[in-house]
């Protein structure tokens, strides 16, 4: 190594200096030399705590420990991580890490107030335990992601294999007025409601404004839209409403239609037809699809190599 190279390298790689001058009582864990201390445990369960545990609920010893495991092996994956990235020149640049730290400063305000989040940890000891956490991401870019995207002719051959799951079935675009009648009405309550509705139904065949129609009488929130329930596709709607669309043409107004809602007054105001989509409207989706696919295996694996390759030690234990 050039006296150039390695003065470059130990520029960018002052935070990980600092692994040295984390306290022993502090580290609980090494990954080939790597330190996991019990401030990332910490950080890393109060990270998974709220994504396990209900908002009302209490927190029992079992799901505690459950927890403490699930972030501790987190934790070990991310030391292997860190040392492939060490073991293959991965840098990040310090000034990373400084900018974080500064803006945690910021959003805390005082010096006070940092002092208290840091707690028993020292700012070198944070800083060291970010930069670890950025070199980690840096490591699962490299080894992964930038490996995960497919090419032109994968995501061609993807289109054809499954063209036929590329379809758009026949889209509808209508408003609607509905006069809500309650479940438990009685016959005199039903009929004066569905008196209501052939009388606002009579309006509208007439000509009479169908969006203030439904503004000043539809029970549905739609009616601040003039009733638009915006495009839907067959078989979002319940029966009797589909089968009253599928008789209408556009810009025509329908009988009655009762739903287990009320009594509904329906425009049909849109109709797309059923087709295929394209390859280049599903593009971008299958690459999204096969790039996720892509990444988890070449993910496991290269996780599965690394723990092949270095030792876990936990502290305290044989």
């Amino acid at each position: 190594m050039t006296i150039l190279r390695f003065l470059v390298l130990a520029a960018l790689l002052v935070p990980a200096t600092l692994w040295a001058d984390t306290p022993a009582d502090h580290v609980i864990a090494r990954v080939s030399g790597v330190p996991i201390t019990s401030f990332e445990l910490q950080r890393q369960i109060d990270r998974v705590l709220p994504l396990r545990v209900s908002f009302h609920g209490g927190v029992s010893a079992e799901k505690i420990a459950a927890i403490k495991e699930e972030a501790m092996a987190d934790l070990i994956e991310r030391g292997f991580k860190i040392k492939y990235a060490i073991d293959h020149e991965l840098t990040v640049p310090k000034s990373a890490v400084d900018d974080q730290i500064k803006a945690v400063k910021q959003r805390l305000k005082t010096k006070a107030a940092f002092q208290k989040a840091l707690g028993e940890e020292s700012v070198e000891e944070l800083k060291a335990s970010l930069y670890r956490l950025k070199l980690a991401a840096e490591a699962e870019q490299v080894a992964v992601t930038s490996k995960a995207e497919p090419s032109e002719a994968e995501i061609k051959a993807y289109y054809a294999e499954n063209k036929q799951t590329f379809f758009l079935p026949k889209q509808y675009r209508a408003s609607h007025i509905l006069i809500k009648v309650d479940p438990s009405a009685n016959a005199a309550e039903r009929e004066a409601m569905q008196k209501k509705a052939e009388e606002i139904l009579a309006r509208a065949q007439k000509g009479e404004d169908f969006f203030d129609l439904a503004y000043y009488n539809s029970d549905d929130r739609t009616k601040y839209v003039g009733g638009d329930l915006g495009m839907f596709h067959e078989g979002q709607t319940e029966k009797p409403f589909e089968e009253a669309l599928k008789g209408l043409k556009v810009g025509e107004i329908s009988d009655l239609v009762r739903t287990r809602y009320g009594f509904h007054i329906i425009k049909l105001t849109q109709v797309n037809e059923p087709r295929q989509l394209s390859y280049e409207e599903m593009h971008e989706k299958i690459k999204a699809r096969l790039t996720k696919e892509h990444h988890d295996k070449l993910y496991a694996e290269w996780i599965d190599s690394l723990k092949q390759k270095y030792k876990v030690e936990k502290v305290g234990e044989e």
